[in-house]
């Protein structure tokens, strides 16, 4: 439903009285890294179960549109598509910090938008691939006010936790477990709050269940299962991963490109995939003792009762699931559906939502609950999830029953056992999830097609592309075509760029009306040119404007047809196409192509490198025996000098590149 501009007016009023009366809510964001949903870790997490399910709602429809952290997380921090952020890889030249920084997405995101509300602001944890020890102040994060950042190459080093706070010289905690770490300060960063009324936004971001780094001068850079904190170790020794259907099937349930090359795992590998999810779940309860924690704090201060804790993770996970070895990056269910639970004033309790949402969402669902929605940029992609009554009558809200998934990447390697695999791993997904319709419509760079009905195929066990009803077809390929290069509103609406004259159509049941037969006849079907391991949209075809079969809807063309609806304000019909579905200019592609990060390789031997690593020294004996308390400083050390001076290139070493990508 489309507000008029005197019920927008009413509800910027309205938000700016709120504001005045300084009741604004406290925001505490908690983000695990790599936890899936669909393998119920949540399930053995109390703390989570009695403080955030039992207290809050579930949003089981809550999806990342890209499976892998640094896009996903980008994705995040700017609430757009990484075909619109640019950040499309874990590292240079297409993603990574110092890319990032580069091409200026780290001037405006969401911390800055929330410090600019008025907001106290501070980051725990794990940002984003690539702040290391040679850029850790190169830029210092924008948007906190207090921050304290997991360095890398350590990043995904259990037991040896290093950070910098503020952007100063990184320290590293001896015979520390890093989520205790994590735990202590964000203990401290509430205990900071006590005395304040200013709200504060608190993201915490520990890097469990993701998977650990070793290096040995042998093979290099190698990654072992999680660790947990020495007191977990015992737990969980009888746990396997879920058998649900599509795990390690006898027939292949994915074909598509690099997927065909995947053989059914014997029960020594079936074993390991068990001892894998037993390990995840050993390390995350670190992270369910810190929620606990966070939860008491905050109703000692007598803050809990207005306070928003949302929960949820960068990306999904499978382990065995259509014979994939442990990882993410995939289009599946398990790899895009993350854990999204939501616990504050106005949220039912105990409750569970089939709202549709996604990560490019949180942003302006945070900047909503904050009554700051002013504060959000007119180019975001993302919407208002309606987490509250108020919050459904907003005038931006998320998209309601589509969305796309998508990824530029070589095949990827296993995360922690498995094969190498050859290929390419780049597609365009649609996932369509209403009432009437579950589905799952992709396009890969290969030409190859999967169509999922997941309401009688929820597994996603038989690509059913071959007996696709060509009028359903032409519309999920349509809502494609819009989707994989969608900008601000059309993300949020795709319906209004397919029909723009038709204010009737607002979903795909409204679509399928054989009266628009003719009009999607005339589409030209979404392809590739060829498979690149980047994106470039010249190569995804056909641009929006010229995906007419005859070629007669020309850039011109659109935006003389097209009438401006009141949600995109007053934007001229020129306007309205250049922000919307511009193509990237060509010097943009360009940079984006070609623009590695400059630094020399580094000429050094895997000997060097691990004597390197071993300046930040192992522990004795396995940490996290007991928890850490107000003491945690206590423990920190500088890190050695001769290690922030040599100037390695972690990337070249394989940090990043070797494993789960």
């Amino acid at each position: 439903m489309k507000l008029t501009l005197l019920g927008a007016a009413a509800y910027f009023l309205l938000g700016v009285c709120q504001a005045q009366a300084d009741d604004r809510p406290n925001i505490l964001f908690i983000f695990t890294d790599d936890q899936d949903s669909r393998l119920n870790s949540i399930d053995y997490m109390p703390n989570v179960q009695k403080h955030l399910v039992q207290q809050g709602t579930t949003y089981r429809n809550h999806y990342v549109t890209t499976a892998v952290c640094c896009p996903s997380r980008v994705s995040l921090l700017r609430c757009q598509y990484a075909h619109n952020t640019n950040i499309t890889h874990v590292m240079p030249p297409f993603g990574g910090y110092e890319r990032f920084n580069k091409i200026g997405l780290g001037e405006e995101n969401l911390p800055v938008w929330m410090q600019r509300a008025g907001y106290y602001t501070h980051f725990i944890g794990k940002l984003m691939n690539g702040y290391e020890i040679t850029n850790y102040n190169n830029p210092i994060p924008r948007g906190f006010d207090y921050q304290e950042q997991l360095v890398d190459p350590f990043t995904y080093i259990y037991d040896r936790p290093v950070f910098s706070i503020n952007g100063e010289k990184p320290v590293f905690y001896k015979d520390q477990y890093q989520t205790d770490v994590i735990h202590a300060k964000a203990v401290r960063a509430l205990k900071n709050q006590e005395n304040t009324d200013k709200p504060f936004f608190l993201w915490v971001a520990p890097m469990a269940p993701h998977s650990n780094f070793a290096f040995e001068e042998g093979p290099g850079i190698v990654t072992t299962p999680p660790i947990s904190a020495a007191r977990h170790a015992h737990l969980f020794k009888d746990v396997k991963v879920p058998r649900t259907p599509n795990f390690n099937p006898a027939v292949p349930t994915k074909t598509a490109s690099f997927w065909k090359q995947l053989q059914q795992a014997d029960e020594a590998t079936v074993e390991q995939f068990d001892e894998v999810h037993r390990a995840r779940l050993r390390a995350l309860q670190a992270v369910d003792e810190m929620v606990g924690s966070l939860i008491d704090e905050l109703d000692k201060q007598g803050k809990l009762d207005n306070t928003y804790i949302i929960y949820s993770s960068d990306n999904g996970y499978h382990i065995g699931q259509h014979r994939a070895y442990p990882g993410k990056t995939g289009n599946s269910e398990e790899d895009i559906n993350v854990p999204f639970i939501v616990r504050g004033p106005g949220i039912a309790k105990g409750a569970v939502s089939d709202v549709i949402s996604a990560h490019h969402d949180i942003g302006p669902t945070l900047l909503a609950l904050a009554q700051a929605s002013d504060r959000l940029p007119s180019w975001v992609d993302g919407g208002v999830i309606p987490l509250t009554e108020e919050l459904r009558s907003h005038p931006k809200p998320a998209a309601k029953e589509s969305f796309g998934v998508e990824f530029w990447m070589e095949a990827p390697f296993a995360d922690i056992v498995g094969p190498q695999l050859s290929g390419v791993n780049s597609y365009k997904t649609l996932r369509v999830i209403s009432e009437h319709h579950n589905y799952k419509y992709t396009v890969w760079c290969t030409g190859e097609h999967e169509f999922f009905d997941l309401t009688s195929d929820p597994y996603e066990l038989h690509n059913d592309y071959e007996n696709l009803d060509p009028q359903l077809a032409s519309r999920l390929d349509a809502l494609l075509l819009v989707l994989k290069s969608c900008r601000a509103g059309t993300c949020r609406d795709p319906w209004s760029a397919l029909h723009p004259n038709e204010f009737n159509v607002q979903s795909l049941s409204d679509a399928l009306d054989a009266k628009f037969d003719g009009h999607y006849e005339q589409f030209r079907s979404v392809s590739f040119n060829e498979c690149l391991l980047y994106q470039d949209e010249s190569n995804e075809q056909p641009i929006f404007g010229e995906h007419f079969k005859d070629n007669v809807t020309t850039k011109a063309n659109i935006a003389h047809e097209y009438t401006p609806s009141a949600q995109m304000g007053t934007l001229t019909q020129n306007s309205w196409w250049q922000k919307v579905f511009q193509p990237l200019t060509q010097a943009r592609q360009q940079l984006y192509k070609h623009d590695a990060v400059t630094k020399t390789r580094s000429p050094f031997n895997n000997k060097e490198i691990k004597a390197m690593l071993n300046l930040v020294p192992e522990p004795a004996a396995l940490p996290g025996q007991t928890r850490l308390g107000d003491d945690v400083e206590t423990f920190a050390q500088p890190v050695p000098q001769e290690l922030l001076d040599q100037k390695v290139d972690w990337v070249h070493y394989g940090f990043y590149t070797r494993f789960g990508n």
